[in-house]
Formats: C-alpha cells, structure tokens, sequence
C-alpha cells in the first residue's frame, strides 16, 4: 500500500512526490525566512532565502559566525522548520512531511558534524551501525554495509575501538561513513574541519570530493573558512546577517567578488590587508592599475614579458598570488602600468583570455 499525507485525499503518494520536477535539483529554498521565539520578541535568523541546490554538486554556504548557516543546514533535514516559505525536493514540499514521511525524508539526509558526535560507549563498528538500527535494517543487512564502509573508509582495523582512541581525523572518518550508512541522497557537512589540523583539513576534504564523485551525492557544505570552499565546492552562496548576498561559481566569487561581505572572506583567506592596499595604490598614483586573472593553463603562460616588449609596457607589481581552485591553475596579479601603449597591452591581455579589471 503506498503511503500519502496523512488527512489528505487524493494526494500524489510520498514516494511518487520525491521523484524530482526538475532532475537537475535536489533542493530548493522559495523565499524562506526563518525566525526563534526568545523571550520578549521573535529574533529573525533566515530572511527570504531563495536558492537551487543542484544534484550531484558539492554547494558552500558561507559566512562569518551568526550569519545563518547552521540554521539554513538544520532546515534541510528538518531539524528546524521554516517560519515562511517553501522548501521542496522535487515535487516534495517538506514542511508538510509528519510522521513515517518526515522519519523517510530523514534518512535521505545524513550528516556530519564539527566535533565527530560520536557515541563514546560505542565501538567504531557500532556507531556506523547506529542509524540502520535506528532505520529497523534487519542484522542481516546492518553487517555487510557496516563492513562495506569499513573497507571503503579503511576503517576495518579500528571496527573495535572506542572513539577516545581515534584521532581526529579517523573520528571524522567514522562520522563520514556514519552518515552514509542509509544511503542518503543528501550529505549536510556542519564545520566538519574546523577541529581538525590542516593536513587532517586536506584529507578529509579530498574523502568528500571522492565521496561526491563516486556516489554523486549532494553536499551541502557550511563554513567560515574560504579555502575550504576553494578546495572542494562547485559554488557558493554569501550569507551576511540572516541574508544570501552573493551566490555564484566558486571561481567567480573566489576572483571577483562584488559585496563587501565576500570581499571581506576572501581577504581574510588571502591574508590581504585593505589598508596595505591603499597605500600600495597611494605610491602609483597617476599610472592605471589593474587585477589580472589567469586561468587555467594561461596562469603559467609567460604573457607579461612579451607583453611588455611588444607595446613598450613597463609593470610595478603591486601583488600576486597563484593557487588553485578545485584543482584547477589560477593566478591573479595586481599591476600599475608605466609607460608604452597601455591600450594595446589590455588589447592583448584580453586576446589571451585574461579577465582585466580596472581598479584606477
């Protein structure tokens, strides 16, 4: 018998309602606000968040401390409910969800958490087992997908430990595959490298980038941190006081970012002090200057030097910097330009796909 919304007649069966109206998103947020009751007025969290989180994609929400993003994460699996709006999966509209469908939905979710919140009396075995225990997954189905993510996390040779002896990142590790005991659709990742050190930070990211391309599960991933964004995201939402203020490729937002708020982030990231800046600008005053952007292969392409004795073109090099995002070259030098013919260099630069972007 297929299940419907309870008190509901004639309603599409919770099962044929997932199946997704666009294939291409796994969730959608339509002008959700979300606001807590304290105890003298309603303190506003969330305000008209509206955005497409595409399947198979790995999506960054960030921002600084208080912005939102826990509560923006906990309104997907429904941990928190939205006070207006719609959130939908497919043709799902989850806010209806009660019961066995709301337990259904839930299971399609998993997450993983900045302190692992993993059970200390349980063995490493035991706490990836939890949730299909808590799913009723027969014994005779709870042992070889235990032992699946064991193998496919190497964790097999700590199934008998406690967490106390883990470290932090095998404690994550375990989270990991905690999370994706039930087969979610779903994967909410809640500051899952803030505890750890930058190499654990590193390796557990490429685990989730690796998780993301092998299952093509959607991750959901909050930060504060730009470089892990950088790292392992596909795109990114701003968020800044309760609101999403820019949203877009992690490329373009990471290069070129237009409010001050992810200004702000990637400043932050980069180590780049504004008011050193200024005075950078202050010392060529009257020469333009100008943010290249390379990427790709052109990030080591030796383009100034001919550049330069093509149009007569000298550069005082204000900054620079070259990394990568999601594996992919980038580099991004601030320059002033002195002397030659400066329409014919920016002619040029253009002509090699370099993004050229006037800052006086």
């Amino acid at each position: 018998m297929k299940e419907s919304v309870p008190g509901l007649k004639d309603e599409q069966p919770y099962s044929d309602r997932l199946q997704p109206a666009d294939k291409a998103v796994a969730v959608e947020f339509r002008s959700v606000s979300k606001s807590f009751r304290s105890r003298n007025a309603d303190v506003a969290a969330l305000f008209d968040i509206n955005l497409q989180i595409e399947t198979g994609e790995v999506f960054g929400v960030i921002g600084h401390s208080g912005a939102g993003k826990s509560t923006l994460l906990r309104l997907v699996n429904l941990l928190e409910h939205p006070t207006s709006g719609e959130l939908r999966a497919g043709n799902l509209d989850l806010t209806t969800l009660k019961g066995a469908e709301l337990r259904s939905w839930r299971r399609q979710v998993g997450m993983i958490f900045q302190h692992f919140n993993l059970l200390s009396s349980k063995t490493v075995w035991q706490n990836i087992a939890l949730p299909l225990r808590l799913a009723g997954t027969p014994k005779t189905g709870i042992t070889p997908r235990v032992t699946e993510l064991l193998t496919r996390f190497d964790l097999q040779p700590l199934a008998h430990r406690y967490p106390a002896q883990l470290s932090g990142g095998q404690k994550q590790r375990v989270g990991i595959a905690r999370a994706l005991a039930c087969h979610p659709k779903i994967l909410l990742c809640d500051e899952a490298t803030s505890a750890l050190d930058p190499e654990t930070t590193l390796s557990v990211l490429e685990l989730l980038a690796s998780v993301n391309r092998e299952f093509g599960l959607t991750i959901i991933l909050i930060t504060h941190e730009m470089d892990v964004i950088r790292r392992v995201c596909d795109r990114v939402a701003v968020l800044a006081d309760g609101r999403i203020v820019e949203i877009g490729s992690v490329a373009d937002l990471f290069l070129h970012p237009q409010h001050p708020a992810t200004r702000r982030l990637v400043f932050e990231a980069e180590q780049i002090n504004e008011q050193e800046q200024e005075q950078n600008l202050s010392r060529v005053a009257g020469h333009p200057v100008l943010r290249l952007t390379f990427r790709g292969e052109a990030t080591y392409e030796p383009l100034l030097g001919s550049i330069a004795r093509e149009t007569g073109v000298d550069y005082s090099i204000l900054s620079g910097r070259i990394d990568r995002i999601k594996g992919v070259a980038y580099g991004q030098l601030t320059l002033a330009l002195v002397g030659g013919n400066v329409s014919a260099a920016l002619q040029r630069f253009s002509a090699n796909n370099v993004h050229v972007e006037k800052l006086s």
